[in-house]
C-alpha cells in the first residue's frame, strides 16, 4: 500500500468513527427494539456460526455545495435462507461522501455456517446533509432499508452494499427541505473483516455492482392539472427476474405557487403583500404508500420561513398596500424589495396613503438592496425547524435469529410497493399539494397556506426510486 492509499484509508477510518450531532431528524417507521424472542433453528442444537461482514461503499448524488451526507444507524441484519433474519447490535455514523472507490465494514453478523445470505437490512435512526457549512435534516421514506444480494452464494463471507441515494432539495417558503431517495444494490464478498475495516473496491466488484441494477421500465406517465389540483399517474414494469421495491417517484420541473395575501401588522404599520404568477423549479418527491403517492413536502414539519417564495422563484407581479408610519414602511420595504426583485417581476405596485405607484423592479429605487441569498445553494438558512418525530431505538439483541420480523415493523407510514418479476403497477396521486409554514416577516408571524401545482404545457422529468437501484426515467408534458 503506497503512502497516498494509506492516507486515504486512514482518513475514511477517522470519518466513520465520528458520531453525528444532536439534531432531531425525521424518519418513517423504523422498527422498535426486539423483545428478546427465543432463537429459532432447524434442530435442537444451535448451528455453528461464522462472522459475515456487511460493508458499505460509494458516495451519493448530492446538490452543489454538499460536503457531508451523514447516516446514523442502530442495527444491521442479514437474512439467511432457512433461518430468517439475524440481527447484529451494530451502531455508528458514516459520511457517505467518504467512499469514492472505498468500502467500510459496518458490522459482522453471526450467521450459520454454510447458510446462504440473500438480503441485508440497515436500520437508520436519522440522517443529515451539510450544505454550504449548514447541517440540515434529511427526510427518508423509511428508517429501514432492505437490499437483496444479487447472485447470493453459500460460499460468500460477506456482502458489499452500494448505497446510491439521490439527495434533492425542495422548498417550503424560503426554507430548504432535503430529501434522500434511497437506492442500493448488493453483491457477495469473498472476505470477512471486523467493523471499521476499510478496503479499496476492486474493479471486478464494481462491475458486479453495476450488473446488479434492477431492470425497470416506465411504460406510461401522465401529469395533469385542474385548477390547484394535481393528477399524476406513472405505470412501472419490472422486466427483471428479481422483486423490486418501488419507494416513490421524483418529478422535476417548474411548479406554480399560489400564495394568499400576506398581512403584516405592527404597532405603527399595516401592510398587505400579494403575489401573482409565481413559479419555481423544484424536484418534487412523492413517496409510495402501496401504489398511492404521498408528496414528501407535506410530511415536513411546520417551518418558520422569512419569505413565502423559494429563493429561485419567479413572479409576474407583486402588490403592496400599506398604511401607517412612512419611516417604518420604508425600512421594512427595503427588506421586502430584495426578495421581490430577486423574483424578477414585470412590475411592483405600491399602494399607500399618497396614492398608487407602479415600479419596475430593475429600476434604481430608494428600497433597492442586495437580495438575501447565500452563495451556492439558494436559501435563507436553516431557519427555525420544528423537531422531527423521534428516531427509533437501537436494536437491543445482538445476533438474534427469527423466522420472521413482522413484529418489528407492524406498520410503515410509506412502505413502498414490491413489484414481482414481470409485474406492472400504476402509482397515482390526485389531490391538492399544500404546505403550511409559519411566516415571520418583520416580527409579524402567523401560518400561511402555499399551494403547489404543475403548469399546463410544461415538460417534467420523472425518475423512479427503487431497491435494487434502477435507471427508470420518463418525461411527461402536463395537460
Amino acid at each position: 500500500m503506497n503512502a497516498r492509499t494509506l492516507i486515504a484509508v486512514l482518513a475514511v477510518a477517522v470519518a466513520i468513527a465520528a458520531v453525528g450531532g444532536a439534531l432531531a431528524y425525521w424518519h418513517a417507521a423504523a422498527p422498535p427494539a426486539p423483545t428478546s424472542p427465543a432463537p429459532t433453528t432447524t434442530s435442537s442444537t444451535a448451528p455453528i456460526t461464522v462472522a459475515y461482514a456487511v460493508a458499505l461503499t460509494d458516495p451519493p448524488v448530492v446538490p452543489s455545495g454538499t460536503t457531508a451526507v451523514l447516516i446514523n444507524y442502530s442495527g444491521v441484519a442479514a437474512h439467511a435462507e432457512g433461518y430468517g433474519w439475524i440481527y447484529a447490535n451494530a451502531s455508528g455514523s458514516v459520511n457517505l461522501l467518504a467512499f469514492q472507490n472505498l468500502s467500510v465494514v459496518l458490522a459482522q453478523v453471526s450467521v450459520p455456517a454454510n447458510a446462504t445470505v440473500n438480503e441485508i437490512r440497515l436500520y437508520v435512526d436519522n440522517a443529515s446533509v451539510v450544505v454550504n457549512g449548514t447541517e440540515y435534516p434529511l427526510m427518508l421514506p423509511s428508517g429501514v432499508l432492505t437490499i437483496p444480494i444479487a447472485n447470493a452464494s453459500r460460499a460468500a463471507q460477506g456482502a458489499l452494499v452500494d448505497l446510491q441515494p439521490h439527495v434533492t432539495v425542495a422548498y417550503v417558503g424560503d426554507q430548504p427541505v432535503f430529501i434522500m431517495a434511497p437506492a442500493a444494490v448488493a453483491v457477495p464478498l469473498n472476505y470477512t473483516a471486523p467493523p471499521g475495516t476499510v478496503h479499496h473496491v476492486p474493479e471486478e466488484l464494481r462491475a458486479a455492482l453495476a450488473r446488479s441494477a434492477a431492470s425497470v421500465t416506465v411504460t406510461s406517465a401522465v401529469i395533469r392539472v385542474a385548477g390547484n389540483e394535481t393528477i399524476i399517474s406513472v405505470t412501472v414494469r419490472n422486466d427483471g427476474n428479481v422483486p423490486v421495491q418501488v419507494l416513490g417517484i421524483g418529478v422535476d420541473g417548474d411548479w406554480s405557487l399560489s400564495v394568499p395575501p400576506v398581512t403584516i401588522r405592527t404597532e405603527d404599520l399595516n401592510a398587505t403583500i400579494q403575489v401573482s404568477g409565481a413559479t419555481a423549479r423544484m424536484h418534487m418527491v412523492f413517496f409510495a404508500n402501496g401504489t398511492q403517492l404521498v408528496p414528501a413536502l407535506e410530511a415536513a414539519p411546520y417551518l418558520e420561513a422569512k419569505w413565502f417564495l423559494p429563493p429561485n422563484a419567479k413572479a409576474k407581479e407583486f402588490r403592496v398596500e400599506w398604511e401607517g408610519n412612512a419611516t417604518e414602511f420604508d425600512h421594512d420595504m427595503k427588506d421586502w424589495w430584495g426578495n421581490m426583485s430577486r423574483s424578477a417581476p414585470d412590475h411592483i405596485t405600491i399602494a399607500g396613503p399618497n396614492g398608487t405607484t407602479l415600479v419596475n423592479a430593475t429600476q434604481l429605487w430608494r428600497w433597492n438592496s442586495t437580495p438575501p441569498a447565500p452563495s451556492g445553494l439558494p436559501g435563507s438558512g436553516r431557519g427555525n425547524w420544528s423537531q422531527w418525530p423521534a428516531a427509533a431505538p437501537a436494536l437491543a439483541d445482538s445476533n438474534t435469529m427469527h423466522d420472521s420480523d413482522e413484529h418489528l415493523a407492524p406498520s410503515l407510514n410509506v412502505p413502498g410497493y414490491t413489484l414481482g418479476p414481470g409485474q406492472s403497477a400504476t402509482f397515482t396521486f390526485e389531490g391538492t399539494i399544500t404546505l403550511g409554514p409559519r411566516l415571520d416577516i418583520e416580527g409579524s408571524a402567523g401560518p400561511i397556506t402555499i399551494t403547489i401545482a404543475p403548469i399546463a404545457g410544461q415538460s417534467y422529468g420523472i425518475t423512479v426510486m427503487t431497491i435494487p437501484a434502477s435507471k427508470a426515467t420518463a418525461t411527461a408534458t402536463a395537460g
